[in-house]
């Protein structure tokens, strides 16, 4: 395809516009464009706004590492604007798809105080929709309807096309989740009324998927039927492999309730042969779980005993999946909660005394007197505040840590290493070294969820007990990736650390949990004198040194760039 030239008589604002403008519809062009401004000068706001852009690109291509290191910097320079307000709503985007919802909490109820002090727009309409779609993943319903009466009657009325379509449509999802008795079928016509004349795309579709779950839900099978006959085409014209999964589970499970067992297997069928389901333990149950029952009515239990098991271990990764995120949604309200309680007490004892002391002066009750209440004020201030800084501090460490591991979480990782890369002002190295631990995913599938969350424990507390003076961070920055920083430390030395890393991990026992198996991992090591001192291209060069030790065959390190002819070193 070939490239279109960029206009030279355009400013940089305008430029930056029109790569803003065709970020979802023309995302090649929107990046061309943002690269030829590589060669402009930027005020530092464009050169914010065009980074932004390029974290958005980073995120939409699932390169989340980098999109996060772009992004979280932004947000923190744009406190109370426009531009901070869209890096937050595309930073908790992330977070959800890391799965990292204390982060994801805590980012929610800063941009909700930052939605109470900007102008209504498309942004702040964007910025609202995200905590919204967050609570509600979440199963936050309370919560969300809470955000949805911020933009309801009249104003929602003036939002049109797409965005009142979501709007409308995770009003839905919202009502349903607090109470399906609620839904009457005039809520049909509503969400086809704003959404059916729309061009498909995932968020004019979705409504419809929710539909048709609740007529599922509700027993109303033969309903479920003719509402995939309506809304199955635009489905497929997607392309969305998530979309698609849903409707089959529906319309199969649908067709079994009427009896038509055959027809529902041939709609199970074609999803249970997909390699992408193993990521996808809902589907994957409900599909699973639909077989089994189909295989005992032909009274094979042979298979209904095989897909039964099958649904149940994705069972058990989904509930793990669903314990974690209720624990973390507990954490992080309870901070927020007693956060909120310390702030008022503070300011009614405040209140109180200040009263105490107007009445007094007013009485002439007595210098002393006046001087005990003043003192009794600034006790009571000074020690609420330090409650309030205690709780402020468990805030920070819920915000910073890993909860099963305690070792850094990415947040914490990204902010710390930037501020070791900006104040390094010398000529000494900083290395990354990132690194997989090998099979873990055979561990889980084998020994089960509890054997492979001892194996992250275990190898977190090694690493804890044993970090190099130098660590800036040791992080968990995905289900079984860690990333240490050190600093004054070249590639060479990282890598003789691996040997030390890879070592402690074969010396972990595991006779009692593993049958004996011996833990080991894979590691990418990078430093800053061989790609400079931005960490986005730091992780890079980490991420690309494992992919190359994994795809030589695990258990073994290699450093960046690897060296024509050069061989990975096995450790």
């Amino acid at each position: 395809m070939l490239s279109l030239p960029v206009s030279a008589t355009e400013t940089p604002a305008q430029l930056l516009a029109q790569a803003d403008t065709l970020r979802v519809s023309d995302p090649a062009r929107s990046r061309q464009i943002l690269q030829a401004l590589n060669n402009q000068s930027l005020t530092p706001a464009e050169q914010d706004y065009r980074d932004y852009l390029l974290g958005f690109h980073a995120a939409i291509a699932s390169d989340s590492n980098r999109a996060v290191s772009i992004i979280e910097p932004i947000s923190r320079r744009h406190p109370a604007d426009e531009l901070g307000l869209r890096a937050r709503a595309t930073l908790l985007s992330i977070y959800y798809g890391y799965r990292e919802w204390s982060e994801g909490l805590l980012l929610s109820a800063e941009l909700k105080e930052l939605l109470g002090q900007l102008p209504r727009n498309n942004t702040w309409y964007t910025a609202n929709l995200s905590v919204l779609m967050y609570y509600i993943n979440l199963q936050m319903y309370n919560e969300a309807l809470q955000l949805l009466e911020r933009v309801t009657g009249s104003e929602l009325a003036q939002v049109k096309g797409e965005m009142r379509c979501r709007y409308i449509g995770q009003e839905f999802s919202a009502q349903k989740g607090l109470d399906i008795n609620a839904i009457t079928p005039r809520w049909l016509a509503t969400l086809e009324a704003a959404c059916l004349s729309l061009p498909k795309t995932l968020y004019t579709i979705e409504p419809f998927l929710n539909w048709t779950r609740y007529l599922l839900d509700s027993g109303q099978y033969e309903a479920v039927l003719a509402a995939i006959s309506r809304y199955e085409k635009g489905v497929k014209a997607l392309n969305y492999f998530y979309y698609w999964v849903v409707l089959k589970n529906i319309e199969a499970q649908a067709l079994y309730a009427l009896g038509q067992f055959e027809q529902a297997e041939a709609k199970v069928d074609p999803i249970l042969v997909r390699p992408e389901m193993a990521d996808y333990s809902e589907g994957m149950v409900a599909a699973a779980a639909l077989k089994a029952k189909i295989r005992k009515q032909q009274n094979d239990y042979e298979q209904a005993y095989h897909w039964q098991q099958v649904a149940l271990e994705s069972e058990k990764s989904q509930n793990r999946l669903a314990a974690t995120k209720q624990l973390a949604v507990n954490n992080a309200q309870a901070s927020l909660r007693q956060a909120d309680e310390e702030l008022r007490l503070l300011s009614n004892h405040q209140a109180l005394l200040a009263n105490q002391l107007a009445r007094a002066e007013q009485n002439v009750i007595g210098t002393y007197l006046l001087i005990a209440l003043a003192a009794s004020l600034v006790l009571i201030t000074v020690f609420s505040i330090r409650k309030l800084q205690r709780q402020q501090q468990l805030l920070a460490r819920l915000a910073s840590t890993d909860s099963l591991t305690g070792l850094d979480n990415r947040r914490q990782f990204m902010q710390v290493t930037q501020q070791a890369l900006r104040s390094n002002d010398t000529e000494e190295p900083l290395s990354l070294i990132m690194f997989d631990l090998d099979n873990l995913k055979w561990i889980n599938d084998n020994f089960g969820h509890q054997s492979g969350d001892w194996v992250l424990c275990e190898v977190s507390k090694n690493l804890t007990a044993r970090l190099a003076e130098r660590t800036v961070s040791c992080a968990r920055v995905g289900g079984e990736e860690f990333v240490l920083c050190l600093a004054g430390t070249d590639v060479n030395e990282a890598l003789a650390y691996c040997h030390e890393i890879q070592s402690w991990l074969a010396g972990i026992d595991t006779k009692t949990k593993l049958d004996g198996l011996q833990l080991s991992a894979s590691f990418g090591v990078c430093d800053s004198n061989q790609v400079g001192k931005q960490l986005d291209t730091l992780l890079s060069g980490a991420d690309f040194a494992m992919y190359k030790a994994k795809k030589a065959g695990r258990r073994q390190a290699v450093k960046y760039p690897m060296e024509q002819g050069s061989k990975e070193e096995s450790i």
